[in-house]
């Protein structure tokens, strides 16, 4: 072997040994993913708009079976404008650091789908609630421009 085969075979096993440590590293996470993930797909989180921010946030709604209501909570799941992730306090996905973590890119990818997909309901759920509205306040107006009385003299 020549000595560029040598050098270039060891830059490809550097690159090689460091990918395989960032997916190693980020293996132990993946419960709290699926976790995550499945509460965020079963509704336990509740896509919230805030006027304040461009960020996209989901908050945790408890239910209180003695007066059958649910309560926001302080716990929420962050989607950053620049593509991060925060699922709790100390777990973040990162998209700077997707290129390394194969784990991290699919469970980042599973993420911003289902959150297309509930910003995409919440939003035609809203667009729906508004229709029916203005569609009973015409029917309303309508009604009262058709109750009128004839007088008999």
């Amino acid at each position: 072997m020549t000595d560029a085969q040598i050098v270039i075979s060891v830059i490809f096993a550097v690159i090689f040994f460091v990918i395989l440590i960032f997916n190693v590293v980020s293996y132990p996470n993946v419960k709290l993913y699926k976790k995550k993930y499945d509460e965020l797909e079963r509704g336990v989180y509740k896509y919230q708009p805030t006027e304040h921010s461009e960020s996209n946030y989901f908050y945790l709604y408890s239910y209180d079976i003695t007066t059958v209501t649910f309560t926001r909570t302080d716990v929420n799941i962050i989607f950053f404008l620049d593509g991060d992730i925060k699922l709790t306090d100390n777990l973040y996905i990162h998209k700077s650091h997707l290129f390394m973590s194969f784990v991290k890119w699919y469970h980042w990818r599973k993420f911003q789908k289902l959150k297309d997909e509930l910003v995409e309901t919440y939003n035609i759920r809203n667009q729906r609630g508004r229709y029916e509205q203005s569609h009973q306040e015409r029917y309303m107006k309508q009604q009262n421009k058709l109750d009128f009385k004839f007088f008999r003299g």
